[in-house]
């Protein structure tokens, strides 16, 4: 499902820049933007960077029920309830240099289409689970001190960037774990 996200992410503003500005290539990629060892990588030059920076669970929905009804009315079946996660993505324009505010350019435009597009579609994300209908972008607000900490933690020297919070992923495959029986009838009632 994390995958998924984020390749719709990336298609997404890859196809608004390519009916925005005529581009061809692909502009928008989903990477490290360093390596392990704190190098630049070569590949995100001069690109719209989308990286992962945390995944945590959605705390308003873990106390669901993990009984769902049978096909039949039968009975219920019990299963563990479904994990609802959101995730902070970093949208980072590495461009430097004489490129650089074309990067800043881009960012602008990117906080522009999650502006507009707040809520996605699930049915519009191949490979996305049907159970939920709508997932939301929330851009995220940070202080110089948190964003200084999230850089330093990356490994890379601070570049312009937007987080988002990316709420409401559903994790279900987890299987059948009882079956209850409904109650048909205990007689009539005196």
């Amino acid at each position: 499902m994390i995958d998924a996200v984020l390749i719709h992410l990336r298609d997404s503003l890859n196809q608004y820049f390519k009916n925005l500005h005529g581009f061809d290539e692909h502009t928008v990629v989903i990477s490290n933007i360093v390596d392990q060892n704190g190098a630049s990588w070569l590949e995100v030059e001069n690109k719209i960077v989308i990286s992962l920076l945390s995944i945590g669970e959605e705390p308003s929905m873990k106390n669901n029920s993990s009984r769902v009804g049978a096909f039949d009315g039968s009975g219920f079946q019990s299963k563990n309830s479904i994990l609802y996660l959101n995730m902070h993505v970093m949208f980072c324009v590495n461009f430097r240099n004489k490129k650089y505010l074309e990067g800043l350019n881009f960012l602008s435009h990117i906080i522009s289409f999650y502006h507009r597009n707040r809520l996605i579609e699930s049915r519009s994300i191949p490979g996305f689970s049907k159970k939920m209908q709508k997932i939301s972008m929330e851009l995220c607000t940070f202080s110089y001190d948190n964003m200084s900490h999230i850089w330093s933690s990356i490994g890379a020297k601070l570049m312009p960037s937007s987080i988002y919070k990316i709420s409401l992923i559903p994790i279900d495959d987890s299987p059948m774990t009882g079956y209850i029986p409904a109650i048909k009838s205990s007689g009539e009632i005196k």
